[in-house]
């Protein structure tokens, strides 16, 4: 009699968490029929790079498409222009060695990954053209990016905060970024 209690028990707290667990997936707005995602967004950086290149905070744009590959699985590919300009602040004369500003145009791969029906973790590895060189020794224009995040995302709007590394060799730039961004679906 007991081992059959416990059974039903069971068996009804099975059904209790599936039934529950379909409500809250069902009536959520991020979960519809599309699979196809652009969005545009505007980005808000802040350096964060120990060091002498220190810039001040910067502003972005970027575009991301996302293909859903499962309901709590995207992958997705993005790029930008993000300008972040030199803190000049400690150089004086006329022979001072002023740091240019940064302008850097990356290009990424990426996947994000649902773990509430709207909150999501991302990860992002691609290259970024930066101008100046962030290297000074090699003189190449490329460098490679690493940039985890994470965000909200309804069907229409896009909130993350991401880390974000560019780096080439042993230099390297890194910041914090807000993004902003409107979705569009198909």
């Amino acid at each position: 009699m007991k081992n059959t209690l416990r059974i039903l028990l069971l068996i009804a707290t099975v059904f209790s968490v599936t039934t529950v667990k379909a409500q809250l997936l069902g009536n959520n707005e991020r979960y519809s029929q599309f699979v196809n995602h652009v969005n545009v967004g505007i980005d808000g950086l802040y350096n964060i790079n120990p060091g002498n290149k220190t810039y001040n905070p910067g502003f972005g744009a970027s575009i991301k498409y996302q293909y859903d590959v499962t309901q709590n699985l995207g992958v997705t590919i993005g790029t930008g222009y993000y300008v972040m300009t030199a803190d000049n602040s400690r150089a004086f004369g006329s022979n001072a060695n002023l740091t240019p500003d940064l302008k850097l145009i990356p290009l990424r791969l990426g996947a994000k990954a649902y773990f509430l029906p709207e909150f999501y973790l991302g990860g992002e590895v691609g290259v970024a053209y930066a101008d100046p060189y962030i290297d000074k020794d090699t003189k190449s224009h490329f460098s490679k990016l690493i940039a985890p995040s994470v965000g909200y995302e309804t069907n229409k709007l896009d909130f993350s905060f991401r880390y974000e590394n560019v780096n080439h060799q042993n230099d390297y730039v890194s910041f914090i970024a807000i993004r902003i961004a409107y979705n569009f679906n198909f």
